[in-house]
């Protein structure tokens, strides 16, 4: 095949480049508006982020030419989408993305659904997912053309697969065929959408905007500590190593979701005043979050006691115990 070029080199170089990814039709920039009426240009990335997850793959059948089978890019019914994903990918806030989604609901675009997910015993709650209108969004990005702008429409399900496959066309000779191929859930990408969700939770638990304001110095060993936590709580291990010994993630989990902002700053102070040196960083930060909810009650307890004592006495002792 002859390619007889441009002659622009610009042009010409851009020839055979496939760009992937999310597409943002032109006219939702008049159709999808902020308070001010103004384009909502974080509400229109996020829709279009949507919409990218839920537009189907095609797969072509090479026995039947005929038969194109649908696929979901997603395993679940519907898209998991944490706050620290979009942040991660866009940049935007959470404070952001919320007044983001809230328009998208408002224009009757999508629908938030918060659900608790449980991952190897340990659940996992206000896990957010996101449904799609798709009948609104084909109305506003094709306003002239009725309710559809698509001619092939798939008409046939496979019942062992839930696979969609186009209907057979007219003056074909060949036999109908069945997709009997089981749509194979893609569980590393699953498991990325939890965890994610597992990092927003922790997030909201400990009052991440507050606490890195508090500890702004502190926010390397926070922003660890929080993925740490969200590591445990989606593991899939059976066990993990605690003080020494293994214990049940499960029950490893549930005691970090007992921690709170005061207690993890106890932590991180408690760490920075150890005059031991630590070698294996992961488990000694796991073994002191794991023993906080225990041991803030007795760093209280000794707080209260220095106090009224340096009233007593005059004298004060700044020392944290260990934990």
């Amino acid at each position: 095949m002859e390619i007889r070029y441009t002659g622009n080199e610009t042009v010409d170089k851009l020839y055979g480049v496939e760009i992937t990814g999310s597409v943002i039709p032109s006219i939702w920039y008049s159709k999808i508006l902020n308070e001010s009426g103004k384009p909502d240009t974080v509400a229109i990335n996020l829709l279009a982020d949507i919409v990218y997850w839920y537009r189907p793959t095609e797969e072509h059948n090479e026995f039947d030419p005929d038969v194109i089978t649908l696929k979901k890019k997603f395993s679940v019914d519907k898209l998991q989408l944490g706050y620290e994903q979009i942040r991660k990918k866009y940049g935007f806030t959470k404070y952001q993305s919320r007044r983001a989604l809230e328009t998208l609901e408002r224009l009757d675009l999508i629908e938030r659904e918060y659900r608790t997910v449980t991952t190897k015993g340990s659940k996992l709650g206000n896990v957010m997912f996101i449904g799609l209108n798709a009948d609104k969004v084909i109305e506003i990005t094709y306003p002239d053309r009725g309710p559809h702008p698509c001619h092939n429409k798939p008409t046939r399900v496979s019942e062992k697969s839930n696979e969609v496959i186009e209907k057979k066309q007219a003056g074909s000779n060949k036999k109908p065929t069945t997709n009997t191929k089981i749509l194979t859930k893609n569980t590393t990408e699953n498991h990325t959408h939890i965890y994610q969700s597992a990092v927003d939770g922790v997030r909201e638990q400990l009052e991440y905007d507050a606490l890195i304001t508090d500890k702004r110095y502190d926010r390397g060993m926070i922003d660890g500590m929080i993925e740490l936590m969200a590591e445990i709580m989606t593991s899939r291990k059976r066990n993990q190593m605690v003080n020494g010994e293994l214990k049940p993630t499960k029950h490893v989990a549930d005691r970090l979701k007992e921690i709170d902002a005061d207690m993890l700053k106890y932590v991180i102070d408690s760490i920075k005043v150890s005059p031991n040196p630590v070698s294996n960083t992961r488990s000694y930060m796991l073994t002191a979050l794991y023993n906080a909810p225990v041991t803030y009650q007795t760093h209280l307890d000794m707080t209260v006691r220095h106090d009224m004592h340096a009233r007593e006495f005059g004298s004060w002792d700044n020392s944290f115990p260990a934990v």
